[in-house]
């Protein structure tokens, strides 16, 4: 998870371990993209707001190299935020504030799909 926010970095850390993920946090777009790179997971969560570089670019690097889901979690919530998050190859949108019961759901949904092969059929959601 790429996530700079302390606390909701905290919280989706507990998120994901209650839905048995092993989970690395990074705070930056850089420290993510280089975690990822050493341990490819099979869901990557990435914030679009980052204090390095925009998640759009993770996600575009990060592409290729992840073989399972990325979902962009952002607060930018305008159908144009989420067009571009999936067309940088993300497998789906989905937008803050969140509640934890809600964010397990969709993303129990999201892993039974498809992984995106570079930003087509992928959804957004709020």
């Amino acid at each position: 998870m790429v996530e700079d926010d302390d606390d909701i970095r905290r919280l989706l850390e507990v998120v994901l371990a209650q839905e048995g993920y092993v989970v690395s946090a990074s705070a930056t777009g850089a420290d993510g993209l280089a975690a990822l790179e050493r341990r490819p997971p099979d869901l990557a969560l990435v914030d679009v707001g980052l204090p390095d570089m925009e998640g759009y670019d993770v996600v575009r690097a990060a592409r290729s190299r992840v073989a399972g889901h990325i979902v962009m979690l952002s607060a930018r919530s305008q159908d144009s935020d989420a067009r571009q998050g999936l067309e940088a190859g993300a497998d789906a949108y989905l937008t803050k504030p969140f509640r934890p019961r809600q964010l397990r759901e969709a993303l129990r949904e999201i892993v039974t799909r498809p992984v995106t092969s570079g930003g087509s059929g992928p959804s957004a959601s709020g």
